[in-house]
This record gives structure tokens, C-alpha cells and sequence, in this order.
């Protein structure tokens, strides 16, 4: 006898994305660790990246997009592109752009004072980067501003922990981490500006920023010091005070997109290469009417 397929018909999903996200919290995605009980079942041995991802298995990415697609439910900013969640790979941040280019001092030695290199995280969201370069030899300073209370929040209980479990013994007690924070705040604003802006290295994920957000940005960065590197994600500082000195396509939470790293040039050094782009732009046009006429 034979037997005749029917296409299954699939029920149209109309729930919102945060329903969405809601219902996988509620099957399990958000399951939380204890980290001191996991190192007590005899894992005391376990580097100190294996214990930093243990701990933040309790927030993975699909569950802070549901925490902030909550917090913004209802208001102004609900639709605001530039506060789309999303975080990069922990392990491919350290190896391809903390390792590479952490240890690089800007101008006047590391934070600008001699206490060491200072690593920031703008728009730090629940704190993952910043607790990454807290493993990084290079910094003996790192630092997360985010906007969002759910975020910030969450960052500051989840590097309470990680003080405590994931820091001891990471690093040689002859290059210790001096601090380690996140905290609210609009790094646009000018006292929050005139802080970060003293960093070595500077990280932010602008991808879903407008032109307008990353060009006051990019007019804030000038205030870095000769020599600092800033990373963004897909949108290039468009400050000539900069140079790009490289690009890697790195593996994000929604997919891969390419991380542009960025130095500050000295002022001078910026007027050079301003004044060559500008003849070799005359140039071109000489060439063009000449081909014109």
C-alpha cells in the first residue's frame, strides 16, 4: 500500500521578540550557576577563563537582550537602534584585540599617570568585555560605562563574583589587577568623557549606531591621547585624528562583523596626512578635467 505525504503547515508566531526571549528564559536559557559549588566538585584547578565562563553563563546573551527589550518596553527609546544588545565572543575579543593590541601605552605612559594601562568599555552593557581585559596582562585598570539600570545592575553583582572567584590567582602577583568596575552613566556626557578619554584602550559596539551618534563620538575620541587604540564595530571613527590599523572579522552574538581598530595620531601627524589627502584629491581632479577636455 502507499502512503501520501501532507505538507506540514507551521502556525504563524505572533509573539513579540521579548515573548520570544521570555519563553526560552522560562524553559531554562537563564539557568543560573554557583561557581564556588562547581569549583568545590573538583575543578579548583580551572583556569581562570573556564571559571569566568561559568559565571556568566547565568547571563547569556539572549537573556540580557530580554532584560533590556523589557526595560525599554513602553518608552521613548523602545525602538532606539543605538541600545540594540549584543555582545562579542569573549575568546576572540582576548586573542585577536586584547592580546594584540592591549599593550600599547598611549602618550604619557599607561592611564596617562603611570599607574598602568587603562582599559574602557563604552556602552559596557552587563559587564562580559570588561571582565575579559581584567584577565589581559596588559591592563591594570578596566572600566565599563553603560546607560541602561537593568544592565548595569546586573554587571556590577556579576563582577562582585568574579573579584571574588575568578580573579585569585589569574594574574602574577607581581602584575595584579588594581581595579576593576562598571557603572551607569552617559559616557557622553562631559565629566564621563573627560575619564575615558585617558584610557589606553577604548572598545565600543556601535554597530547599530546612525552617522550623527558615531560622528559625536568620533569628536569625543580626539581628546585621547597620541598613541591610544580605540576599537569600534563596523562603523569607522570618521575623525582623521585616527588611523586604521586594522580589521578582523570577529564572531559577534547575532553573527560575525568586522572590528576596526583604530590609533590616535599626534595632532601633527593628523595635519600631515590631512594635507596630503587633500593634494592628492586635487590631483585626482586635475586628472579628471584633463581627461575631460
Amino acid at each position: 500500500a502507499g502512503t501520501s505525504a501532507t505538507a506540514m503547515v507551521l502556525p504563524v508566531d505572533n509573539r513579540t521578540e521579548a515573548q520570544k526571549l521570555r519563553s526560552l528564559v522560562e524553559n531554562g536559557v537563564a539557568k543560573r550557576f554557583d561557581l564556588r559549588a562547581w569549583s568545590d566538585k573538583g575543578c579548583a584547578q580551572a583556569t581562570a577563563v573556564e571559571r569566568l565562563e561559568v559565571l556568566l553563563e547565568q547571563v547569556r546573551p539572549d537573556v540580557a537582550k530580554l532584560i533590556v527589550l523589557e526595560e525599554l518596553e513602553g518608552t521613548s527609546e523602545e525602538d532606539s537602534d543605538a541600545l540594540v544588545y549584543g555582545e562579542i565572543d569573549m575568546h576572540e575579543f582576548m586573542t585577536e584585540l586584547l592580546d594584540k593590541y592591549g599593550g600599547t601605552s598611549a602618550e604619557g605612559g599607561g592611564g596617562g599617570d603611570g599607574t598602568g594601562r587603562c582599559f574602557v568599555d563604552l556602552g559596557s552593557g552587563t559587564g562580559k568585555a570588561v571582565m575579559a581585559a581584567g584577565l589581559c596582562r596588559h591592563f591594570s585598570h578596566v572600566w565599563g560605562i553603560e546607560l541602561l539600570p537593568c544592565t548595569s545592575a546586573i554587571a556590577e553583582l556579576l563582577i562582585e563574583d568574579y573579584v571574588r572567584d575568578v580573579l585569585p590567582g589569574a594574574r602574577p602577583a607581581s602584575d595584579p589587577l588594581l581595579s576593576c568596575a562598571v557603572e551607569r552613566g552617559d559616557f557622553f556626557q562631559p565629566e564621563v568623557s573627560s575619564r575615558w578619554t585617558r584610557a589606553d584602550f577604548v572598545f565600543c559596539n556601535c554597530v547599530t549606531w546612525d552617522q550623527d551618534t558615531v560622528d559625536a563620538l568620533s569628536a569625543a575620541a580626539e581628546r585621547m591621547r597620541p598613541g591610544a587604540i580605540f576599537v569600534t564595530v563596523l562603523c569607522p571613527l570618521s575623525s582623521d585624528k585616527f588611523e586604521l590599523v586594522d580589521e578582523a572579522e570577529l564572531k559577534f552574538s547575532w553573527g560575525f562583523v568586522e572590528a576596526l581598530v583604530h590609533r590616535r595620531m599626534t595632532d601633527n601627524a593628523a595635519a600631515l596626512g590631512a594635507m596630503l589627502g587633500d593634494s592628492m584629491s586635487r590631483m585626482r581632479g586635475d586628472d579628471d578635467m584633463e581627461h575631460d577636455g
